[in-house]
């Protein structure tokens, strides 16, 4: 087992740890404290402690707010030392509970308050957050989808583009994602979970149900064009980074990812990882129905080429529209400030400004 080099891969992902909400102090500070690879859950588990002390010393002066956005760090912290440390089972089950239990003390005093909605799946549930924007409903919603390392809680930030623009969003870890890795693995398909989560989406006071859209990143940008393929209730679908076939992306995935695949689909080494990635591709599954479908893409993603970006907009035909960035990476981190409005807006000139009447 070869891992990578710690600091290296620190470096390598700051734009996605800093634009999803850590602190590049706390970053700086974790990264000098890295010797190898198995140092590097202990390091963020430390960083992700020392904040929720400062939270705790913040709620004892009054201070919720200050004490609620400590802890979104920390749940982040937590996030990011576990997530793509799936050799290590118990560090991942141990950050995969910090993450969430911080999260979910920060999520009732934050901005645009969220609550948890489980999701009824397969026999078991699903955890959700459910955050409404300001104003009366019935609000336009957005599914948001993590992709193959990250979870409900590394979508909070990215959340609030569509809060501000007035639309309700449903982040939910679904099969083999966040707290629900445990107790499933990662599926090829995403159209029963997509109807799983509208079902408990649409039941919810104050969100119109003729007016929602899912958006994916990575993986989860797969996953969005799985359900806005064939799931009837979803309006529009966006794909940021997303793939159209993890088996033709497989020599470009880092080793970090393809273990995090293999644990995550329970493969029982990487042929048979390879093996399940095969089954990660639209290609036999066309679209169902007449959807716009927004492909957003990096030309420097090192992960997803721009083929699986172009063959991902052709699936949809001519209801798809595919913007390309010269030096965007994975998922764009490194250009979130203008991409993700960028998404937003796509999203809420298509639901419209009006509710769909009755």
């Amino acid at each position: 087992m070869t891992f990578p080099d710690p600091v290296a891969q620190a470096r390598h992902l700051t734009q996605r740890f800093v634009s999803n909400g850590v602190p590049l102090d706390d970053l700086h500070t974790i990264t000098g404290s890295l010797d190898d690879w198995p140092s590097w859950y202990a390091a963020w588990e430390r960083m992700g402690d020392t904040q929720l002390a400062h939270a705790a010393d913040a709620e004892r002066a009054g201070a919720t707010l200050t004490a609620a956005e400590l802890r979104l760090i920390a749940a982040l912290e937590f996030h990011f030392g576990k997530f793509l440390f799936v050799h290590d089972q118990g560090a991942l089950r141990a950050g995969t509970a910090k993450s969430a239990l911080a999260y979910r003390q920060a999520l009732p005093h934050l901005p645009w308050p969220g609550r948890i909605v489980d999701v009824p799946h397969a026999g078991g549930t699903l955890p959700g957050v459910f955050r409404a924007p300001h104003g009366p409903g019935p609000w336009p919603a957005i599914v948001l989808v993590p992709g193959l390392d990250a979870a409900k809680e590394e979508l909070h930030l990215f959340s609030e583009v569509f809060l501000r623009r007035g639309m309700a969003t449903f982040v939910v870890d679904g099969p083999g994602q966040g707290e629900s890795e445990f107790d499933s693995r990662l599926p090829s398909a995403w159209e029963d979970v997509a109807a799983s989560v509208l079902a408990t989406l649409t039941g919810i006071a104050g969100v119109d149900p003729g007016r929602i859209a899912i958006v994916g990143v990575s993986l989860g940008g797969y996953y969005a064009a799985r359900a806005a393929a064939s799931t009837p209730g979803l309006r529009a679908g966006v794909s940021l980074g997303g793939c159209y076939s993890m088996a033709q992306a497989w020599p470009s995935l880092a080793f970090l990812s393809r273990q995090a695949f293999q644990v995550r689909t329970g493969a029982a080494d990487e042929p048979a990882a390879l093996a399940n990635a095969e089954e990660f591709s639209l290609a036999g599954h066309p679209p169902e129905r007449d959807i716009p479908f927004l492909v957003v893409h990096g030309e420097r993603d090192r992960l997803f080429d721009l083929t699986q970006a172009r063959r991902l907009t052709e699936h949809f035909g001519d209801r798809a529209r595919l913007v390309l960035e010269p030096e965007g990476n994975h998922v764009l981190h490194n250009l979130g400030y203008r991409v993700r409005p960028l998404v937003a807006d796509w999203v809420l000139r298509l639901l419209g400004a009006l509710p769909v009447a009755a």
